[in-house]
């Protein structure tokens, strides 16, 4: 997970769907907050204004894993806070006014949004649990749940890392050579619950995630030996390669960064 600013330009542009869609997502809103909690929620907060915004602005990248969805199939239009229920609170009607509204809507993979079974791999053939965020959103403090429209949703502690609004999220993890995503301090309740509620220790992008970060070091590596040999262009081809890597655009951002932080570590274990 990488911060992403949902207010900075990109090529120049401020990223968001069309004022029409603004427009008929303020109506909605006003309607959900007269119905209550028996609003049905409509499709508007997945129109494709809202799909093309969310792939151009968190570069075709599932917000949660930095996996690649919108590449390979399907992929959701997720709610951050959830809009039908709330599964740590069953009297919770879910937060339906916020479920038109463009910042509490990510890009996910299936995989980190909905819950699904770790299937067996050939190398590790008993199936894991089942994961995935779902109705799921967890507070540092039940007590601040906002319950309706008119309470405020400031006073919320999510323990769910939001990567548009916690610009230091990418600080909460540290990765091993192996792919696995772990608390960059041990007990932290936020790095944890992330990690647990988007599944982002299922085997698959865990094994994928290793091989990025193998190619990341591998870079490293060849970084550091440039700057030993003090060959000036391999010096600054192999500092342009890691950086490619550790572009925001670049799937697996956030431990390609980890790597090039903690580069003798990982050269180590090549």
């Amino acid at each position: 997970m990488i911060f992403v600013d949902r207010n900075q330009p990109v090529d120049g542009v401020i990223v968001r769907p069309n004022q029409k869609w603004f427009d008929d997502a303020a109506t909605l809103t006003a309607q959900a907050k007269q119905d209550g909690p028996s609003h049905k929620v409509t499709g508007h907060y997945k129109d494709v204004e809202v799909k093309k915004a969310l792939e151009k602005l968190f570069h075709n990248k599932c917000a949660y894993c930095e996996g690649e969805p919108t590449s390979q199939g399907p992929w959701d239009v997720e709610h951050y806070r959830p809009k039908g229920s709330v599964k740590e609170n069953s009297a919770h009607p879910g937060y339906y006014w916020l479920a038109y509204t463009w910042d509490n809507l990510f890009p996910s993979c299936t995989y980190c949004n909905q819950r699904r079974i770790d299937q067996p791999t050939w190398d590790e053939p008993v199936a894991g649990p089942a994961a995935g965020k779902l109705d799921q959103f967890p507070l540092l403090d039940e007590q601040d749940r906002a319950m309706d429209p008119d309470s405020p949703l400031d006073v919320e502690k999510p323990a769910l890392l939001n990567p548009c609004v916690d610009q230091d999220c990418e600080a909460y993890f540290r990765y091993d050579i192996q792919g696995h995503i772990l608390p960059a301090e041990s007990g932290n309740l936020r790095a944890e619950r992330t990690i647990e509620l988007c599944h982002l220790e299922r085997r698959r992008l865990r094994d994928a995630r290793a091989e990025f970060m193998a190619k990341v070091a591998t870079a490293v590596e060849c970084h550091e030996l440039a700057l030993k040999l003090n060959i000036d262009e391999m010096v600054q081809k192999t500092r342009e390669l890691v950086e490619l890597f550790a572009a925001a655009r670049s799937p697996f951002a956030g431990a390609a960064r980890f790597v090039d932080r903690n580069r003798q570590a990982f050269i180590h274990e090549l």
